[in-house]
């Protein structure tokens, strides 16, 4: 059977926040995803979702973005997840997958790839360095969380 490469369909969201979920639980993670399909078909303008298909099952999914370097003065892609259902993992899907989201990246000026990967994810830390990946252990992620960056918006605000 074929695979198709494509975006993913507004009726594909609740799908594709499956398999988010089932990135998580394949980390080994206690933290359940809250991406839901109404979620992520609400930030369609934000997130690039290709899709891969085979017998009219969704097997895989490579969610981007677009970001900006400073550093590099260019934009570029980053990969907020990418999974592959355990099934049909070794057929280079996820490869394609990356590609995929890759050639759509590049034709709006994407000129390099920016992800995270969870620690404990090992087969995923090999993957990346075959691509060749390089790992920045100069970078470190810092987040702030929901309350606290409700807290910030009020920061300097100026009232008249």
């Amino acid at each position: 059977m074929s695979v198709a490469l494509r975006p993913m369909r507004p009726d594909e969201a609740d799908a594709v926040a499956e398999m988010v979920r089932g990135l998580a639980e394949h980390i080994g993670t206690d933290f359940v995803p809250r991406l839901t399909g109404e979620k992520l078909a609400r930030a369609g303008d934000l997130i690039d979702v290709v899709v891969a298909e085979e017998g009219g099952r969704l097997i895989g999914a490579c969610l981007g973005l677009m970001t900006f370097s400073t550093w590099r003065g260019a934009p570029g892609l980053y990969v907020v997840d990418l999974f592959v259902r355990p099934e049909a993992r070794g057929r280079n899907i996820g490869l394609k997958l990356l590609g995929c989201s890759a050639r759509r990246f590049a034709r709006r000026g994407a000129e390099f790839i920016k992800l995270e990967v969870d620690e404990t994810n090992a087969s995923a830390q090999r993957f990346y360095a075959r691509l060749g990946f390089a790992k920045k252990t100069e970078d470190r992620l810092h987040v702030l969380e929901q309350d606290k960056f409700t807290a910030l918006i009020s920061v300097g605000e100026e009232t008249t």
